[in-house]
């Protein structure tokens, strides 16, 4: 009867473990209380769409900030994100949102780097008090030659435009977008992460440097997260460290059906990188909202070392489409 009394015990732990090992993050969000941003009709940029995004905890501020794309309606571009320019939020409580105006500004001479737009602000970090934010630069109106550009804020972000590179900090044979940076307490190396296209096809990239302003100083562009053979294409669309681990979501679309958020860690910044959990590779329909779009550009958020929110790319109202957020659960 004591042995049958083990094995029982056994049993329920191991099914309880299997649960946790399950639960994806975006399933432990507060579905309860949701956050919205967006920029309807009568908006001081006029209606539009926002896109691809990150958001950081300002500490000394005790604010929210984020960098988002935003697209006109009236863009002749719309729903993509070309020939535009990356905006400013803030917020005390990730609900209200106040708008800025436009942080990082495309290039205006002939031959700028970006004279063509900026975008996909993937993630943004915080060091010394300065926000670092890198970005797909747009160097011509074929919206070809991408490549990695940095902006970064002075001690106060809201004071804007902020500084950009006179340069890419990485700009690979192929196409580069979807651009993130990370860094970690103790650690004096920011840690970069972007897509890239090439003759290899699609790949994630990964560069480290101390010096970020200085292109010279950007380790050579590793690939790491190579996707199983039946992706086609990978989008990066989140980035982050927490729980001392690199945490990579990647839109990953297949050769036949929908395209997957593909959530992998390491607890090295050059990987290896496995799936977050053992055997499940990918985000289930249910930790994310049902109105996501194009893919749902997931956004994690992280506070004072603590996972905070999730927010996604959601539709709205008519071709309007803005951002959807649910607080992470904590346990008291």
């Amino acid at each position: 009867m004591e042995l049958m009394s083990n094995l029982f015990r056994i049993l329920v732990v191991a099914v309880l473990f299997q649960q946790v090992l399950r639960a994806e993050l975006p399933a432990l969000c507060d579905r309860t209380n949701t956050f919205q941003v967006s920029l309807p009709e009568g908006s001081i940029t006029g209606e539009s769409s926002l896109r691809e995004h990150t958001i950081v905890w300002h500490p000394e501020k005790k604010k929210y900030y984020l960098l988002a794309d935003v697209i006109p309606l009236a863009s002749d571009d719309h729903p993509n994100t070309y020939n535009t320019e990356i905006h400013l939020f803030s917020s005390l409580d990730l609900a209200d949102w106040r708008y800025h105006g436009v942080a990082i500004r495309k290039g205006t001479a002939a031959d700028d780097f970006d004279r063509y737009g900026v975008a996909s602000p993937v993630a943004a970090t915080l060091v010394d008090g300065v926000i670092y934010c890198p970005y797909s630069a747009r160097k011509t109106r074929q919206y070809t030659g991408r490549s990695a550009g940095l902006a970064w804020s002075g001690a106060d972000p809201e004071q804007i435009p902020w500084n950009k590179s006179g340069q890419p900090v990485s700009d690979l044979p192929g196409e580069d977008d979807d651009v993130a940076l990370i860094s970690r307490a103790g650690d004096d190396r920011f840690h970069l992460y972007h897509r890239t296209t090439g003759a290899d096809g699609y790949q994630i990239v990964y560069r480290a440097s101390k010096n970020p302003r200085d292109k010279a100083s950007w380790s050579q562009a590793i690939p790491v997260a190579a996707p199983p053979e039946m992706v086609r294409a990978q989008e990066l669309t989140g980035a982050v460290f927490v729980d001392g681990l690199f945490h990579l979501f990647i839109i990953e679309h297949f050769h036949k059906g929908s395209a997957q958020i593909a959530h992998v860690v390491s607890q090295q910044p050059a990987g290896p990188f496995r799936a977050f959990h053992k055997n499940q590779r990918y985000l289930e329909p249910e930790d994310q909202p049902r109105n996501i779009i194009y893919s749902g550009h997931i956004t994690p958020v992280v506070r004072q070392g603590k996972w905070d929110a999730f927010f996604w790319t959601t539709s709205q109202q008519g071709k309007r489409y803005g951002l959807t957020g649910h607080p992470v659960r904590h346990n008291p």
